[in-house]
């Protein structure tokens, strides 16, 4: 599927190219052999005209002259049966014709009366379209052949189909760009549309079963806890010491169920909350002093400015304590805790120089259950998360290759 979705702009693109590139490349060819079509019908009937007029008047280089001015030809002059020139509007007279600049064949075509108008050489890369035509005498005889040469006014029709075409080449190159760009956000809109669903299935399939466990943990935690006050009530003093130790133990244990049976709770429900302008940083230094007696040997500093958000301030404490008891329980003996306005939003950074978080873990890290220690559940940063984006606002485990772990918080501040 994800190579699919990776293949998908290409194909896209190329298709488009292709597509625009082959109607792009048929109109051209269309259009030049139109172009064609209209010069050499020009040619010929500028040449078939001079022929008329020149039958009945001796040529001269003059008349040739305004011949080329006239039609905007780039060479005009007469020929005999021997091939010399007679008549040249631009060179000499009386002299042999060059065969590279002369067609003998269609001269000769022309001597025996057909005329002829063909792209016969090119100058670079533009073709030269020339005419050979008939001059005839008084008694209808052909006695020499005229001989014209399209020049600039003929030849820049063409120059601007060809700037046509590169420009429809590059139209089309930027038309499959545009496709494959589109084509590349479908596709990531579509992977982020599939995660979301399939996101949401989980979750759904999670809460449901976490209300269940809940459910049935919660009444016999409650028995449980009640057995063992009623025992250590009636026992009084009289009770040893050991098992007043052993029954403290049983009381931490039914303790941690319960927790765990409030955070099952949670992730099976949308968190309640109840917004109101809280400081952030005087709340961030209530979980600083939380974390502080219960991990004494952990530093915690912190530089946070007055941040005024809109916020549950119970929610957002457990929102910081899971924070900073998770880094705790990881191994962190320092926890840096940073504070910054930006635009509309506050953003609270907490930074420890624990070992980090595992990179395969990383990408699960907010799941339900995904935890990187064998005591913890994986319900701590999955709850945060979603009491986070309940106030507006987002958690996201912080990239770098930085020593430890370092989470971001985002809330919106308080109006005004």
């Amino acid at each position: 599927m994800t190579v699919r979705r990776a293949l998908a702009p290409l194909l896209a693109g190329l298709l488009g190219l292709a597509g625009s590139l082959g109607v792009t490349l048929y109109l051209h060819h269309q259009a030049s052999r139109a172009v064609d079509q209209v010069l050499e019908e020009r040619l010929r009937g500028a040449g078939e005209t001079a022929a008329a007029l020149l039958a009945g008047a001796p040529p001269t280089q003059a008349r040739l002259a305004a011949l080329m001015r006239s039609n905007g030809l780039e060479g005009a002059f007469m020929l005999s049966s021997a091939l010399d020139i007679q008549v040249d509007a631009t060179g000499p007279s009386g002299v042999k014709a060059n065969l590279l600049r002369v067609d003998a064949r269609r001269a000769a075509e022309a001597l025996a009366g057909h005329p002829s108008v063909a792209f016969a050489y090119a100058v670079g890369d533009q073709p030269v379209a020339t005419g050979y035509f008939p001059v005839r005498g008084p008694g209808g005889e052909v006695r020499s052949v005229l001989a014209l040469e399209a020049g600039q006014a003929f030849s820049s029709t063409r120059r601007d189909l060809e700037r046509a075409l590169w420009v429809g080449v590059v139209l089309s190159a930027l038309v499959a760009v545009a496709l494959a760009a589109a084509a590349r956000q479908w596709a990531r809109s579509e992977g982020r549309r599939q995660v979301a669903a399939e996101s949401a299935s989980r979750g759904e399939a999670l809460s449901r079963m976490a209300a269940m466990v809940a459910h049935e943990i919660r009444n016999p935690v409650g028995v449980i806890r009640g057995a063992v006050e009623l025992i250590q009530a009636r026992s009084g003093a009289g009770l040893p010491g050991k098992d007043r130790e052993a029954l403290a133990d049983v009381l931490g244990e039914v303790e941690r169920l319960r927790r765990l049976t409030e955070d099952f709770l949670d992730l099976a429900r949308e968190p309640a909350v109840s917004l109101a302008p809280i400081d952030l940083g005087e709340l961030a230094a209530e979980a600083a002093r939380a974390l502080a007696r219960s991990h004494p040997g952990v530093e915690v500093s912190l530089e946070v400015p007055a941040l005024r958000v809109n916020a549950d301030a119970g929610r957002l404490r457990q929102v910081l304590a899971n924070l900073l008891v998770n880094a705790a329980q990881a191994g962190a003996t320092s926890i840096k805790v940073r504070g910054r306005p930006d635009g509309p939003r506050a953003r609270l950074e907490i930074a420890d120089d624990g070992p980090g978080v595992d990179p395969a873990l990383r990408q699960r890290l907010f799941d339900p259950f995904a935890t990187g220690r064998a005591e913890g559940t994986g319900l701590g940063l999955a709850i945060s998360r979603r009491i986070a984006e309940r106030h507006g606002g987002a958690l996201r485990l912080l990239p770098g290759d930085r020593p430890g772990a370092a989470f971001e918080l985002t809330l919106p501040l308080a109006p005004g």
